[in-house]
């Protein structure tokens, strides 16, 4: 859960001068590191249930219907079995990455039409 006294990531990102003429990949980029770090503690890192927490609030629609997946029920183990109980934000991108590559929604999104 976000940290009570964090202002909305739009707010944030707004905030951002260099952005301001920002592409959209950076933007997108900027976005996630904004939401990462209005959920991570003091020391920058995550906690398990945090991580959990996150992304079946913020990453839903990637996530969808991969609960039956090997390499979905793969990842959700590693992450359980983390001795240190905290990620920090490299190893947070690489979870994100890995979900986005098995989601149904990555593969639709390679079908949309991006020319005139």
């Amino acid at each position: 859960m976000p940290k009570s006294n964090t202002l909305p990531i739009a707010k944030q990102l707004a905030s951002v001068k260099a952005l301001g003429k920002g592409s959209d990949l950076e933007k997108a980029l900027a976005t996630v590191a904004l939401v990462y770090n209005s959920h991570a503690d003091a020391d920058g890192k995550l906690a398990k249930d945090e991580i959990q927490e996150l992304l079946q609030t913020e990453f839903t629609h990637f996530l969808q219907g991969q609960e039956e997946k090997p390499k979905y029920k793969e990842l959700m183990a590693n992450l359980k079995e983390d001795k240190d109980n905290r990620i920090d934000f490299e190893d947070f991108m690489i979870i994100l990455l890995s979900f986005t590559l098995l989601s149904e929604l990555f593969y639709d999104l390679k079908k949309v039409k991006n020319t005139k």
